[in-house]
């Protein structure tokens, strides 16, 4: 289907529309290849009956491009499942992560995988979607389930500030990896440049 009838491959497989919904919020992405620009941060949201889920990024700043492909994107995972994956992916680059499981970053940093809080507090949400729209995202085709986030993520409402809270966990641990790189880089606490 994806070869013979790639508009339809699009909206039955990848849950889009043949055009963007009406107030979908991200329209600067298209599919291609990952390139490591240098520097690789992976971001990370986490969820019980929503998926947990990781994503991989590398920013080049001088053509504005974030290159992003998902790891993975799961539910029901227990914090030993999640720290076993993360270091199948991320091996000793920087995990940006939500800070609401303190108990699955404690086991993370345990077994020596590279952690810090994500940005979060007031206004963090549309700064980080700002951040986003600011560059072009690149998104590996097998990135399927942030492919459809990406054609699902809407405002609330049409001249809405307020994004929708559903269809966000890979953008979440998207901005989290983007927000720290670009917002405030190192933040005092990673060197970026280390592998």
């Amino acid at each position: 289907m994806k070869k013979e009838r790639p508009d339809k491959y699009k909206h039955t497989i990848l849950g889009g529309w043949l055009d963007k919904a009406e107030g979908v919020i991200f329209s600067n992405w298209k599919t291609g290849p990952f390139i490591d620009c240098g520097t690789i941060v992976f971001g990370q949201d986490f969820g019980s009956i929503d998926p947990t889920t990781l994503v991989k990024t590398s920013i080049d700043k001088t053509n504005r491009k974030i290159y992003v492909e998902l790891c993975y994107y799961k539910s029901d995972l227990t914090p030993t499942q999640i720290v076993e994956l993360n270091k199948k992916f991320c091996e000793k680059n920087l995990i940006v992560a939500d800070h609401a499981e303190k108990l699955t970053i404690a086991e993370m940093k345990s077994k020596g995988l590279i952690v810090v809080d994500c940005i979060k507090g007031s206004g963090s949400v549309n700064d980080g979607i700002r951040l986003l729209k600011d560059y072009e995202m690149i998104i590996t085709e097998d990135s399927i389930d942030l492919i459809k986030e990406l054609n699902n993520y809407c405002w609330l409402e049409k001249k809405s500030e307020t994004p929708i809270d559903m269809y966000n966990h890979a953008i979440d641990a998207l901005r989290y990896a983007v927000s720290y790189q670009l917002a405030v880089p190192n933040k005092g606490k990673y060197n970026l440049s280390i592998r």
